[in-house]
């Protein structure tokens, strides 16, 4: 092999040591040359300046003329101030990443290549020494999309530059495709947790400052945690398809553990069953209206404190919480014990699975969970969401109008049921499956399996088909069921025994004393704001005031709960888009608004836990 590529292949080793390991036999392969291996993939030749440029199936990879200059126009693209990666989809020669690696020595740089071929010939015909040297490199060759979306993931994809040419990548069309499909779930996941945040915020703030109390009197799922490795779980959803399986519920729950998600609750107790566990993970309304005129005696509640009031009156066996998704739970956690933490995926159906998980379960067994519209229905029949429709219809609204708006309403698509036939499902259903396919992977690597009972639900990677009848065929697991809940009671009894009530209320009152000091602090900032706005003489003693402020608010232990009802970057990049554009004013003002919506916050705070004397007023 030339000398180019005995320079490149040594700092390639020596960067990527295991990589280069896993690739050995390649390597070895494609240093034999052309006997008894394939051709190599890019066709070289030179370029009009000299250069050597490449192309494929008659595409051509890079300029006739300047591949060079033509690079360096491509990565200028890279927007420094608001960028801070860029990600590579394969690189022909590698003329893009070269320019960009001498042009930002310092940014993030990943490089994603199906085939180790392309990669070895570019090493072969320029010098990557600017690559290979760069101290923030991801060399992905051969990477599954799962790992590629773990890699990408560790920065924020909104603020990551693509650099994608079409004839580059072509020889991995598929693959490319799927990688993009991730980044593109990636960046609308963001999207939907940012939209959320700013919808919810104060909901979430109200509900938690109402039941806050219910952190100091109930139990948490952690005594359940591990307890039910020996026993198979069976998570029911509210998709069309449980209607196959209800009928065999009672013999079900015979065989395993039931979680039934609250959508689904309706239909289940229909049956006359009652499910093991009951799994609530919504703040809404909407939400705790699933349970409304319903009672489950011998069912277990799973919800957090941020769940609608009226979600804690349910009649049940016992109500118990998970971890809060949200800051002002987490505070008063942190200071009393955590409950069990549990995934969130945007669906109370992600929660009910990762709590099977939790609890240990090895098996576990999805059924209506269909993420889609099989027969073009939406829910199952006598579920609260059809419930709903059929009150609320008219003449002019009816219930099948209803339905046919939710199939139609988000970006439908055609995709496969396990049994190979099409089913309808859409943009919002595709990160749910998502989810389940990352997460059904990491699980699968400890050895827990899941799968589906109803061969109508959405394929899902990582998610298998299992026979209903088969399933019924096993053996009763009743004996094995009563040791687990007697378990998970004592752990529960051994719990409460150490709790000391007192310490609730001091948790209670040093939150409160802290968003005080919170919201003076954050008063005082603005009135210094304004002083240096009115004079600018004053402005770096206010500016060094401001400093000390500053470094007060972030030791502060319940910054992290006032941030929920801040303001999102969205929402702060528009309350800041007019600044002035001299720097001095520029910073004062932008100081004043973030002083101004943190002293709104911690107002919040208090109005809530005073309005409902949780809190020493």
């Amino acid at each position: 092999m030339n000398s180019i590529w005995n320079k490149n292949i040594s700092l390639f080793k020596t960067r990527f040591p295991a990589l280069a390991g896993m690739l050995e036999g390649k390597i070895e392969a494609f240093e034999k040359g052309p006997e008894g291996t394939a051709p190599l993939p890019l066709c070289v030749e030179q370029a009009k300046n000299g250069s050597p440029t490449a192309s494929e199936g008659g595409s051509m990879l890079h300029s006739k003329y300047n591949p060079g200059r033509e690079a360096e126009q491509a990565v200028s693209a890279f927007k420094t101030d608001e960028e801070e990666a860029a990600v590579f989809f394969s690189c022909g020669l590698g003329y893009a990443p070269i320019a960009f690696c001498q042009k930002h020595p310092s940014v993030p740089v990943v490089i994603i290549e199906e085939k180790a071929e392309y990669i070895f010939q570019a090493l072969s015909v320029l010098d990557w020494t600017p690559v290979l040297s760069h101290p923030a490199l991801s060399l992905l060759i051969g990477a599954g999309t799962d790992n590629v979306a773990a890699i990408l993931r560790q920065y924020d994809l909104k603020k990551t530059h693509i650099f994608s040419v079409p004839a580059q990548e072509a020889h991995s069309a598929d693959y490319f495709k799927a990688v993009r499909q991730l980044i593109q779930q990636e960046k609308s996941k963001d999207d939907t947790n940012t939209a959320t945040l700013e919808k919810f915020a104060r909901l979430w703030l109200s509900n938690t400052c109402r039941n806050i109390r219910q952190l100091d009197t109930l139990d948490g799922i952690r005594k359940y945690a591990g307890l039910g490795s020996g026993l198979p779980f069976i998570v029911l959803a509210a998709g069309p398809s449980l209607g196959r399986i209800l009928p065999q519920l009672s013999r079900l729950k015979d065989r395993a553990v039931i979680v039934c998600v609250d959508t689904a609750l309706h239909s289940c107790l229909d049956t006359g069953v009652e499910p093991d566990f009951i799994v609530l993970a919504d703040p809404q309304y909407a939400c705790a209206m699933h349970l409304e005129f319903l009672s489950a005696p011998s069912s277990v509640l799973i919800t957090e404190v941020a769940a609608w009031p009226s979600v804690f009156r349910f009649e049940c066996k016992e109500k118990v919480l998970f971890s809060s998704m949200y800051p002002p739970g987490q505070y008063f956690e942190k200071k009393l014990g955590w409950k069990g933490l549990l995934g969130a995926g945007g669906s109370v159906a992600t929660t009910a699975w990762d709590f099977a998980r939790f609890c240990g379960a090895k098996e576990i067994f999805m059924a209506g969970m269909d993420l889609g519209f099989p027969g073009r229905q939406t829910h199952i029949r006598g579920s609260q969401f059809e419930e709903r429709e059929h009150r609320i219809s008219s003449r002019l609204n009816t219930s099948e109008s209803q339905s046919t708006a939710a199939l139609l309403s988000a970006n439908p698509v055609m995709l496969k049921d396990y049994r190979g036939e099409d089913i309808l499902s859409d943009k919002k259903m595709s990160l749910f499956s998502w989810w389940f396919e990352k997460n059904c992977a990491l699980a699968g690597e400890q050895g827990i399996r899941t799968y589906s009972l109803t061969d109508e639900s959405l394929a899902i990677k990582g998610i298998e088909r299992f026979s209903l009848d088969g399933f019924l065929e096993r053996q009763e697991a009743k004996a094995e069921k009563e040791a687990f809940f007697a378990s998970a009671d004592k752990a529960g009894s051994e719990d409460r025994a150490e709790r000391d009530p007192a310490r609730f209320d001091q948790v209670l009152a040093a939150f409160a004393d802290d968003m005080e000091r919170m919201k003076a602090m954050a008063a005082k900032g603005i009135s210094l704001c304004e002083k240096a706005i009115a004079n600018r003489l004053k402005a770096p003693e206010v500016f060094a005031e401001l400093s000390r402020i500053d470094n007060e608010i972030l030791r502060s232990e319940s910054k992290e709960a006032a941030a929920l009802v801040f303001p999102t970057e969205r929402k702060l990049k528009e309350l800041t888009k007019n600044l002035p554009e001299d720097k001095t004013l520029s910073s004062l003002y932008y100081s004043r608004i973030i002083y101004r919506e943190l002293k709104k916050a911690c107002s919040d705070y208090i109005e809530f836990f005073s309005s409902f004397s949780t809190l020493p007023r």
